[in-house]
């Protein structure tokens, strides 16, 4: 849609059209454990429209110097693996390691986040 005619559309107007959207059970909880807004509505459309979720603004300083930390590690085997066109074993576990280690860094943040705006 141009941005003449969606210029023309009133943001205020009744929210009358509903959008379905289909998940498993498995997504439908990571999404619960996510939603940083009251009701699922009102978070997904921030999130569908570019807003900036409330809890979004908030970042967690020991969140960004851990990962600080992981990126210079990946760094460091990138450069490896550049250097020796290879990645060992014990490289690709690192690698997976500082992947779980990102995965539950972020999850713990997201659940503190929540937690903490209800």
């Amino acid at each position: 849609m141009s941005q003449k005619k969606l210029h023309k559309l009133d943001a205020k107007s009744p929210r009358t059209i509903e959008l379905t959207l289909r998940v498993n059970a498995y997504e439908h909880e990571l999404i619960k454990q996510r939603q940083t807004e009251k009701t699922m509505s009102k978070w997904l459309r921030n999130l569908a429209l570019d807003s900036k979720p409330s809890a979004l603004s908030k970042a967690d300083p020991d969140l960004i110097r851990h990962i600080g930390r992981i990126g210079s590690n990946l760094n460091q085997i990138a450069k490896y693996a550049n250097i020796n066109e290879r990645l060992d074993k014990e490289t690709l576990n690192e690698i997976t390691a500082i992947r779980k280690e990102l995965h539950k860094l972020i999850e713990s943040n997201l659940k503190n986040t929540k937690g903490g705006s209800s």
